[in-house]
């Protein structure tokens, strides 16, 4: 009975999110932040995540059934609303359910986080569902996940509040966008057999993957400025985004062999989830005033 819903939920999955949310995280905490508003932030995140994962596995219970699991956390064919293990009504309700606390723990943080809360519940939802489906219009997909990515980076710094720089926020808004990319071009033939018009089947997947270069320059360019006017802290998260980036977007790029993007998932989630262990490591050092080198 658990595996049902583990599948369901697809917390592997939410390290793509979970990343962003925990670099904010720990750039943002202070030794004056509340350790109560940093537990609750963790489940609003694993509400969130898990309200955006159902009303997904509803809309695109007839795509997941063709899918043979390659480059994903799971073989979506398997996803127990694909298969009737759980019906639309049962998801949607405990759909609804996670819905709610996201919003009731996030007004117990504070009005930004609240604020950025309510945004990204209200992106997972239009991504996905009709009459809005997102995810199956061309660049409608990748504005979400990049509006999703780095609004929930800017949640993760507004608990602390420190590290508020615009430049930084800039960054994590390319950093998503490049990073989602090659997600929809993994999913480009089963979207295409579907007759979703998602980005990579409207451009191309070599098109949209060549995106990638410009993005990441631009990136670098921002990075780069970072480095030469802030703290220490954000020098070095700029040199890991430098350095992270564009071997990221080379490697994706050669491992394209037609219109299949060869790349296995782990490629994004084990980088991502050891980052986010440091940095969750690093932000309580500083809540408990243990390490700071800002």
């Amino acid at each position: 009975m658990i595996s049902i819903y583990l599948r369901l939920l697809r917390p592997k999955a939410w390290i793509t999110f979970f990343f962003p949310f925990t670099v904010g995280l720990g750039l943002g905490i202070t030794s004056e932040s509340n350790w109560l508003h940093i537990i609750f932030s963790f489940i609003v995140f694993s509400c969130w995540m898990s309200f955006s994962f159902i009303v997904n596995s509803i809309a695109d219970k007839d795509v997941d059934r063709l899918h043979d699991g390659r480059s994903k956390d799971m073989n979506l064919a398997y996803q127990p609303v694909a298969t009737g293990e759980i019906s639309d009504k049962k998801a949607l309700y405990l759909g609804t359910l996670f819905l709610f606390l996201s919003i009731l723990f996030a007004w117990l943080i504070n009005p930004l986080f609240f604020i950025l809360i309510l945004i990204v519940d209200g992106v997972g939802y239009i991504y996905s569902m009709p009459p809005f489906r997102f995810k199956a219009r061309p660049v409608g997909d990748i504005f979400c996940n990049t509006t999703a990515g780095g609004v929930i980076f800017i949640a993760g710094l507004s608990i602390g509040g420190a590290n508020m720089n615009p430049l930084l926020m800039i960054g994590a808004f390319l950093m998503a966008s490049i990073f989602y990319i090659p997600t929809v071009v993994t999913d480009y033939e089963f979207d295409s057999e579907a007759g979703l018009k998602t980005s990579a089947v409207y451009f191309s997947p070599k098109k949209l993957l060549m995106a990638m270069y410009p993005l990441t320059f631009i990136l670098i360019i921002i990075c780069l400025i970072i480095f030469i006017i802030s703290n220490v802290e954000l020098k070095v998260l700029a040199l890991i985004a430098i350095f992270y980036s564009i071997p990221s977007t080379i490697v994706v790029n050669k491992n394209l062999v037609g219109k299949r993007l060869y790349i296995h998932e782990n490629w994004i989630l084990v980088p991502f989830m050891i980052l986010s262990i440091v940095f969750v490591g690093y932000g309580a050092l500083k809540l408990f005033s243990l390490l700071n080198f800002s």
